[in-house]
């Protein structure tokens, strides 16, 4: 009764009995006025609507923290948590630190985002044996970027009419907002005027479409891969880094600085050797501003790019070569879900970076991009 959808009820059911019944009844015995009557019927009318209003079904949130039990996100899971049960008829919880307490293997992080969509899947088949229309999906979500890759590229497996990813804002006090709706129009080339949103944010001297870069080749290079890096938020050092990790394997520039970047299986050889080119896309911001239209066409405009170098660097190394990609990315947590959504079926694996690692004072002469 005291739900949302309970108090709702209710509402309807005694605007209903006011509007056709008893009160009408007890208004003859007090005026007999037609502009009371009218009065009384239309505010019932109202509160009526009002009742349907709040018990009609509002969907699913979904709300999944990724992040391991030695990294405490207690409130901010709380917070979205608040935000999907104001928002949302039913609410499903899937918190990594509950349901697996231990320190969970990189190679076994696919298992879970597979495990998460499969809890998604059917919490999402439940609603939709119990009502006519197809719910809304709205996704809350916490985790490292390269969890939020592996879940978004898992999702586009599934259809959905509708799902919105939502985040915790950095811009407007934590506020829940909407980050970017996962849809087939992702997909669809930029418009001038969203082309245009884009190239502003990039930072002066990148305001053309990136340019694909290749590095000079050395003994052991993986020349089939493809490096490609993306910052669009602040961090001071992370586009030298990643360059760094891309024109030479290493993930150290020695024994005083860690770059936190480790590097996917480099397969049979056990050689991790450099990439053969690289692009960049660089904001240098410090936030994305909070508009899901503009981290959709960021999105995008990222994954158009990867499109055009992996055909560029295919063509370049003979056109039968399988080219694979390394995204070394740093932004916002929907973007990255909606990267992953779009390259679900692309060769690009997200690399992983740890904050933990130890970060030093880089040499003098880093590579830059």
């Amino acid at each position: 009764m005291f739900s949302r959808e309970g108090g709702g009820t209710l509402l309807m059911a005694a605007c209903t009995a006011i509007a056709l019944g008893v009160v009408p009844n007890i208004l003859e015995q007090w005026t007999r006025r037609p502009w009371v009557f009218t009065v009384v019927f239309a505010a019932a009318l109202l509160l009526v609507l009002a009742g349907w209003v709040l018990q009609r079904p509002r969907g699913l949130g979904v709300v999944v923290s990724l992040y391991p039990a030695d990294r405490t996100q207690a409130s901010r899971v709380l917070a979205l948590k608040n935000a999907s049960r104001r928002a949302h008829t039913t609410t499903l919880v899937v918190d990594r630190a509950l349901l697996w307490p231990g320190e969970i293997p990189v190679q076994d992080r696919a298992e879970i985002v597979d495990f998460v969509a499969r809890l998604f899947d059917a919490q999402l088949e439940e609603l939709r044996a119990s009502g006519n229309a197809e719910p809304e999906v709205a996704l809350y979500i916490l985790a490292h970027l390269q969890d939020a890759f592996l879940l978004g590229r898992r999702l586009a497996d599934d259809v959905q009419t509708s799902l919105v990813v939502m985040h915790l804002s950095q811009q407007a006090g934590r506020s829940v907002v909407p980050g970017v709706a996962l849809g087939s129009s992702l997909r669809d080339p930029l418009g001038a005027h969203q082309r245009a949103q884009v190239r502003q944010l990039l930072l002066a001297g990148r305001a053309e479409d990136p340019t694909l870069v290749e590095i000079p080749v050395i003994p052991g290079q993986q020349r089939h891969r493809l490096a490609v890096i993306v910052r669009l938020a602040s961090a001071a050092s992370m586009v030298d880094d990643a360059h760094y990790v891309a024109a030479t394997g290493q993930v150290s520039y020695g024994p005083g600085h860690d770059t936190g970047y480790r590097l996917p299986d480099p397969g049979p050889s056990g050689i991790q050797g450099p990439c053969g080119a690289y692009l960049v896309i660089d904001t240098g911001s410090a936030y994305l501003p909070d508009d899901p239209g503009l981290n959709a066409a960021v999105a995008t405009y990222i994954w158009e790019n990867w499109q055009t170098a992996r055909q560029q660097w295919a063509q370049h190394l003979g056109g039968t070569t399988a080219v694979e990609g390394l995204l070394f990315f740093h932004g916002p947590l929907p973007v990255a879900v909606a990267l992953g959504w779009l390259a679900a079926r692309d060769h690009l694996t997200l690399v992983h970076h740890d904050l933990r690692l130890p970060q030093g004072t880089p040499p003098p002469t880093t590579a830059g991009a």
